[in-house]
């Protein structure tokens, strides 16, 4: 079932983004639409550069402060993507792209992803410990008892007193 959604998300992503393409130049034109594309692609190779520059300074900046970088971090990773979105050709792309640079829905797609990341990790580690397996003896007889260690003489030599 999930293969099937990831296969339907595909198909209308590139079907949404060829649709863009192809309203668009319709628009502006051809020549003004790879125009347009290639000139957005270099942006995203720029802003991806520039915001490796800055992830470097910020994450050096918290911890010298003796913070944990995890807001520098989680932001550099969206501005990253966005960059990546951005590179690649169409315009679907350079929308979410955009959202993905925005404050306000970069906020909202962190804590989304933060979310599902840790509902999968809680999923995984509580399904993995929750495996145990009883053994009960053939004729349902306990066996109880109790022990005492009793030191050994040259165990006494080792002890700190």
């Amino acid at each position: 079932m999930p293969i099937l959604i990831i296969l339907l998300g595909v198909f209308f992503y590139i079907y949404g983004e060829i649709s863009l393409l192809v309203s668009i130049g319709s628009e502006i034109g051809v020549l003004p639409t790879i125009l347009l594309l290639v000139a957005i692609s270099f942006l995203g190779l720029w802003f991806v550069k520039l915001r490796g520059i800055y992830t470097l300074y910020s994450i050096k900046q918290d911890l010298s402060q003796g913070k944990m970088p995890t807001q520098a971090v989680s932001n550099s990773i969206m501005f990253v993507f966005a960059g990546i979105l951005l590179i690649i050709p169409g315009f679907l792309s350079d929308i979410l792209a955009i959202l993905c640079v925005l404050p306000f829905s970069r906020k909202l797609i962190q804590d989304f992803v933060i979310n599902r990341v840790k509902n999968k990790l809680f999923m995984r580690f509580t399904s993995q410990n929750t495996h145990f397996h009883s053994q009960s003896s053939p004729d349902n007889n306990t066996f109880d008892a109790e022990f005492e260690r009793k030191p050994e003489p040259q165990d006494e030599n080792k002890r700190i007193k």
